[in-house]
């Protein structure tokens, strides 16, 4: 059986960095020293931690700390000196706290963790705690962290910085885990039984922890981050933690659109990864955009509002240059054919889109990772590929454990091009929409032995937008190209239309605008089965004749639609409506005699029945085990998706996948013959006579 895999986004869990916050509460938790001992059968932990503070305020004597009211406080103390301790709502009060400006609070707690979490989750052979929902917390800036974790004696246990100190006595065992430099949070705790596999040789110790079952992947995974680490290192600055581990986890950690989270020195990869027949979700696809994170904003801290361009942009174009320089790119690591591309042209044209310098949830709009890569795309191709790179090391060296914001980012980007980057940065990072661009007016003739191409570039619509784009000419392998500029001057003049003229040594077939995909534009794509990465709401309409047969088909398939965060509704042919048809992703289930909705749409679909056979390429096929697969662009909504899964009898067992393709004809879970539909954009590409 397929396996349906939507895209599920990578994340990087931010916390507020103290120094971009005004500081409300008197105080910055600075350090955290914690015993944490897990009792897996009794779903609890017992901590004592010794938290280290530094006064920023000294109107009050005493201090409020953020955590689950689950939790029973047995004493805190001061310099030995026990302290009052006053449950709240959401956490404890301590009073009468000295007025020295560092403060280290002893507090010691347990309890049940009876609470439901997306995030922590205690079993009988792991456990995943987020730091947020085990600690106290407040406003910080840590500078050291140290835990003690105290586990089955059959388990080990991981967390932030280096492993100092292990040790098995009776049933138990000690981990020992210490960072002595600033990280801009914790984030998680792990522990378990898993089977490790260390990497041999490198400069950075890396060890892969993963569920017995899947470890056969552990060596193949451990020599990839080993190149990945080495790689970054060397553009970006030297990986500044004494070691990297990568852990498997269970595939509720995080919530239904996570595939893996990175937190200093730890990524953590969901089972899902390991498991999947996806190749864009695997493990390894998804590696070098988890451990960028190190860098970005593991080593250069960022706030949360800037996390769409400086941590999920930065990390997903890290990938692209590493995949880019080993020569093994895919289309995960693609701009003009990622999957999320209509999804997020969907957005901008409804007028949904938001701008990439905003705080949001950044896990319910994955096409945010692919936007704040295109703009780090189109950064890169106006200050050339020296210049850029420089920007990525320069902006690592220069605010390594330091907190940078947007503007910095920018102003260094401006001193290191020697160009000024307003109007860049307000266009594409502060403000929503792309440009529509159309290529008109296009005549070659010949000249002196070589052929002169001349037409026009434009700006269609009435928003204003400035965009460098390169405009080619195609003669028979070869493309020749110029560059133009779109919008305001330096004098503020604004230019929606330019000429521009290039020059071949033979007759042009066609001029191409942006023939390599690298400026974000609204354009017409080939509607494929990877458009369904991006998990939203849909309708499948099932047929009333073999009604049975064909809504367990589309059961089965929102069942799996649902694990990966979308809302799908299911309706019967006969109640279907216009405005139902207006949803912007509709799978159809049967053929034209099944479906009345089939019957009025299937002159859309380039492959259509005739009787119980289909043709293909001049060829009439029939086979009860055969379903007809096909997606095209929705006739009612711009960039929405018709998917009609037509089996040939109740014999056919398809199931939706997202292929890179736009139709398949399907045995079960193989593919007996499939292609892409061929769309030419008339704004982009023209034909030359």
């Amino acid at each position: 059986m397929r396996q349906v895999v939507i895209l599920t986004a990578s994340f990087f869990f931010l916390t507020p960095v103290y120094s971009q916050i005004q500081n409300d509460s008197g105080f910055v938790i600075i350090s955290h020293r914690a015993t944490i001992q897990i009792f897996p059968t009794a779903n609890a932990i017992a901590c004592t931690d010794t938290i280290g503070i530094r006064r920023t305020s000294f109107r009050n004597n005493f201090v409020t700390f953020r955590l689950p009211p689950v939790f029973d406080f047995h004493e805190a103390s001061v310099d030995l000196h026990k302290k009052e301790i006053q449950k709240t709502e959401n956490g404890f009060t301590i009073k009468n706290i000295p007025s020295d400006s560092l403060v280290d609070i002893v507090v010691s707690y347990s309890g049940i963790l009876a609470f439901r979490s997306e995030f922590t989750l205690i079993t009988n052979d792991r456990a995943v705690l987020r730091e947020e929902e085990i600690l106290p917390g407040g406003q910080r800036a840590l500078e050291s962290v140290r835990f003690s974790l105290i586990v089955p004696h059959d388990w080990q246990a991981f967390a932030t910085g280096k492993l100092i100190k292990s040790e098995t006595r009776g049933d138990s065992s000690l981990f020992v885990w210490e960072f002595d430099r600033p990280i801009p949070q914790i984030g998680w705790i792990c522990a378990g039984k898993f089977t490790t596999i260390r990497s041999v040789g490198g400069t950075v110790p890396i060890a892969v922890h993963l569920f017995a079952e899947d470890s056969s992947s552990g060596k193949n995974i451990v020599t990839l981050a080993s190149k990945i680490v080495q790689f970054y290192s060397e553009k970006f600055l030297p990986y500044r933690f004494p070691e990297l581990n990568i852990i498997e986890v269970e595939n509720w950690v995080a919530g239904r659109n996570v595939l893996a989270i990175s937190v200093p020195s730890i990524v953590m990869v969901k089972q899902l990864a390991f498991t999947t027949e996806d190749t864009f979700n695997k493990a390894a696809s998804i590696l070098p955009h988890e451990i960028a994170h190190q860098w970005w904003p593991g080593t250069v801290f960022i706030d949360e509002q800037d996390a769409a361009f400086l941590s999920e942009g930065f990390c997903e174009y890290s990938a692209l240059l590493y995949q880019e320089a080993h020569h093994t790119m895919t289309v995960r690591d693609s701009l003009s054919h990622h999957p999320l591309l209509r999804p997020l042209l969907m957005r901008v044209q409804q007028g949904t889109d938001i701008p990439l310098q905003q705080k949001a949830d950044l896990r319910s709009i994955p096409t945010q990772y692919l936007k704040a890569s295109y703009v780090h795309n189109m950064l890169r191709k106006m200050l050339g590929d020296s210049v850029f790179a420089d920007l990525y090391h320069q902006y690592a060296l220069r605010f390594a454990e330091h907190n940078a914001t947007m503007s910095d980012f920018q102003h260094l980007a401006e001193m290191l091009s020697g160009k000024k980057l307003d109007w860049f940065f307000d266009q594409w990072i502060t403000k929503t929409g792309i440009p529509q661009m159309k290529i008109y007016n296009v005549k070659s003739i010949s000249e002196n032995g070589q052929w002169r191409t001349r037409g026009r570039v434009r700006i269609v619509g009435y928003q204003k937008y400035s965009s460098f784009i390169t405009v080619g000419i195609q003669t028979g392998n070869e493309m020749h190209t110029t560059q133009v500029f779109l919008g305001s001057d330096t004098n503020g003049t604004y230019h929606n239309d330019v000429p521009f003229e290039i020059f071949s040594p033979a007759k042009p077939t066609r001029a191409i605008l942006d023939p390599f995909g690298d400026v974000l534009k609204i354009q017409k794509l080939p509607p494929k089965f990877s458009d369904i990465r991006d998990p939203g709401e849909g309708l499948m309409i099932v047929g009333s004749f073999d009604q049975e047969y064909l809504l367990g088909l589309a059961l089965k398939d929102s069942a799996e639609f649902d694990r990966y965060g979308w809302s799908i509704t299911i309706k019967s042919d006969s109640s279907v409506t216009l405005a139902d048809l207006q949803n912007a992703r509709v799978f159809l289930y049967g053929k034209s005699t099944e479906n009345r909705v089939v019957a009025d749409l299937q002159e859309k679909f380039p492959f259509r029945f005739t009787g119980d056979s289909i043709l293909i390429h001049g060829e009439a096929i029939f086979d009860s085990t055969l379903a007809m697969e096909q997606i095209i662009e929705s006739p009612y909504i711009a960039q929405g998706l018709l998917w009609w899964n037509a089996p040939f009898s109740t014999k056919a067992v398809p199931s939706l996948f997202p292929a890179e393709t736009s139709w398949e004809l399907v045995r079960g879970k193989d593919v007996v013959s499939s292609g892409t539909w061929d769309i030419q954009d008339e704004n982009l590409v023209v034909n030359i006579q």
